[in-house]
């Protein structure tokens, strides 16, 4: 098994930062862990340019972090 190169490595990290800002999730280190992981297998099949890796990363924030749907971010 490799590791991923820097700008790959890159790619995750900026689409974390943004996720975890948008979503006010700082400090919950439960919702970063399992975001991170839905990161990285996103990546891992194969979804590489950061626009598609970003709303499918929010997607399934959607379903495993808000099971519900309800994101507290987001105010109706």
């Amino acid at each position: 098994m490799s590791l991923p190169s820097k700008e790959d490595a890159r790619l995750c990290a900026s689409v974390m930062r943004e996720i975890v800002e948008q979503r006010q999730l700082r400090g919950n280190h439960q919702a970063i862990a399992t975001l991170t992981i839905m990161v990285a297998k996103l990546f891992n099949k194969g979804i590489r340019e950061r626009q598609v890796l970003l709303a499918e990363a929010h997607r399934a924030a959607d379903t495993e972090l808000f099971g519900d749907g309800t994101d507290p971010a987001v105010e109706l």
